[in-house]
Formats: C-alpha cells, structure tokens, sequence
C-alpha cells in the first residue's frame, strides 16, 4: 500500500523539491499551499495540489493521510514584523488546528519545519539542542511556542522537529 503524505507549503522551494523526492519513491503526495510565490511542480498522476491558506483547512484535508510534513509558515523576521497576528495564526493557532485533525485521524507521523533561530544569539561556539531557547524576535518566538504545541501532541503521533539554521 502506497503512503499518503500532505505536505503543507510544498510548493515552496525546499517543499518542492521534497514533493518531487516523495514523488520519486512512489509516495501519493497531497500539497497544501497558498501558491503566494506560485506552483512549479509538475503534474504527476500521485500528486494532488489545492490551493489552500493552512488557517482554512478542514478535517477532511486530512482524510486517508499517513504522514504531515509541515513547512508552510510566515518566515523571517522581516515577513512576521509586517503582520505579526498573521504570523501567530499561521505559525501556531493553524498548527494546533492541524494537529487535532492528525489526531482525530490517527496519523502516524507529523514532521515540523522549526528553525535554529529559536535558541537565540549564543556564545557557545557549538549549538547543540541542549541548549537553552532564547528567542529575540517574534518570528523565533512563533517557532519556539510552535514546539511546544507539537511536543504537548507526542502521547497520540510520532513528532519531529527540524530546525534548520
């Protein structure tokens, strides 16, 4: 049986690459993206793309799904300081939202894109995930409470976080 995966943002740069790896596997792929910087994935009998803000989405967006790849957010610091309460709703009220549609259908496997700027501006000449989160910006503290959101659903689906620098 082929693995459904919903990618949210999977039209953006590393989401589009990562839909055309999926797709390469075998994987059916559902991507949920506002298309603000537009759609440059081919057609593909696997791949189903709905143009869609993540605030919008319905319990049924998550209906025969195994797997959440969720990149889709209001990123950087520049983009979160024009519009700050977007930001909070897209970047943590959408993703509790989707999560209690995870667990309502019992997905596996939820996979967020965060961001290595949660920890902050630090001394250590290593960050490693030991250390202690010290966000300086709105955009950094959107990742961080994103987080912990996900973290409080770990008891219902396997959780990973990725936070890229």
């Amino acid at each position: 049986m082929k693995q459904n995966i919903l990618i949210t943002g999977g039209c953006g740069y590393v989401g589009s690459k990562l839909t055309e790896n999926l797709l390469n596997q075998g994987k059916n792929v559902k991507v949920i993206d506002t298309c603000w910087f537009g759609n440059n994935l081919k057609n593909h009998k696997n791949l189903k793309v709905i143009k869609k803000d993540i605030r919008n989405l319905k319990s049924k967006d998550f209906k025969n799904v195994d797997k959440v790849i969720h990149l889709a957010n209001i990123a950087n610091d520049p983009s979160v300081e024009l519009n700050q309460t977007l930001a909070w709703e897209v970047n943590c009220l959408a993703l509790y939202k989707m999560l209690e549609f995870s667990k309502l259908y019992k997905i596996k496997q939820f996979i967020y894109a965060s961001s290595g700027s949660v920890y902050g501006i630090k001394k250590e000449r290593k960050v490693t995930e030991d250390l202690s989160f010290i966000p300086i910006s709105t955009y950094n503290k959107t990742k961080m409470i994103a987080e912990r959101i996900l973290l409080s659903f770990e008891k219902d689906m396997k959780v990973h976080i990725v936070r890229p620098a």
